[in-house]
């Protein structure tokens, strides 16, 4: 039996995570979920860029595990270019003195199937964001792109066979007030939560028929969840709720996996 652990002492170093929601008078869902998850559970610091803002927000202190948690100018996928980058790291080495091509990279966003024209995004960011280290052609950054990678993720912290509920549209499965409410985490995150998200990852990826998968080498599981969800809507106009978002967590140390005989 697989079980997992939460270690709060372990030292990830600084990495950086660039997520698609934001708004600059709250930092939208998405960096409000960093922010607690590393800063309030981990006790690590967080640099926040707000979408629209110039400054920083920071919490936390500890110098040996860091986050920065940014947006880009625009949450669209396609504003995922070398330019916006670019920029994204200059002002990281100017203003923090650090090196972000030596930084393990995540991309948070959510796979809506009407945002993007046939097969765009496994041709042009499925297949090519997969590790979060630069890979032998340069491209840098792992794309946990799921459906929706966020909302799907929080409902996973406390709800059980979250791959179970369908929809098509993002937009419409916040429209459910039931599913709405159980997305509010206002009150906080617990240890728990963090370790049940990754058992209900685990169980979507058994609904896709992936029993084991190699934590260095995830791009074969991308596609083939990406495939089997495009499938899927092309049939159903539907989508199971599922997120990529844990798959950081274990990458990064922060739990881990053991076999519990």
């Amino acid at each position: 039996m697989i079980k997992y652990t939460l270690d709060k002492k372990h030292n990830i170093g600084t990495v950086i995570f660039v997520v698609e929601g934001g708004r600059p008078e709250t930092g939208g869902t998405e960096l409000r979920l960093l922010k607690m998850i590393f800063a309030d559970i981990l006790d690590y610091r967080v640099d926040e860029l707000r979408r629209g803002e110039d400054e920083f927000i920071a919490y936390g202190s500890n110098p040996y595990s860091r986050v920065f948690a940014l947006n880009l100018p625009k949450n669209q996928l396609t504003q995922l270019t070398d330019d916006a980058m670019d920029e994204l790291f200059r002002r990281l080495r100017n203003e923090f003195k650090i090196k972000p091509e030596d930084c393990p990279l995540f991309f948070v966003y959510d796979r809506d199937y009407l945002s993007y024209h046939t097969n765009e995004l496994r041709g042009r960011y499925v297949k090519r964001y997969v590790n979060p280290y630069s890979d032998d052609e340069g491209n840098q950054g792992q794309l946990l792109l799921s459906y929706p990678c966020v909302e799907s993720y929080i409902l996973s912290l406390h709800m059980e066979d979250v791959y179970k509920i369908k929809y098509g549209l993002g937009k419409t499965l916040k429209k459910d007030e039931e599913l709405r409410n159980n997305m509010d985490f206002s009150g906080g995150i617990s240890e728990n939560e963090l370790i049940n998200a990754v058992y209900e990852m685990d169980k979507g990826l058994n609904y896709f028929s992936i029993n084991e998968y190699d934590i260095d080498d995830l791009a074969p599981t991308f596609l083939e969840v990406y495939e089997k969800e495009q499938k899927a809507y092309k049939k159903y106009e539907t989508c199971n709720l599922f997120s990529f978002f844990s798959m950081a967590l274990l990458e990064l140390g922060i739990i881990s996996k053991t076999d519990d005989e």
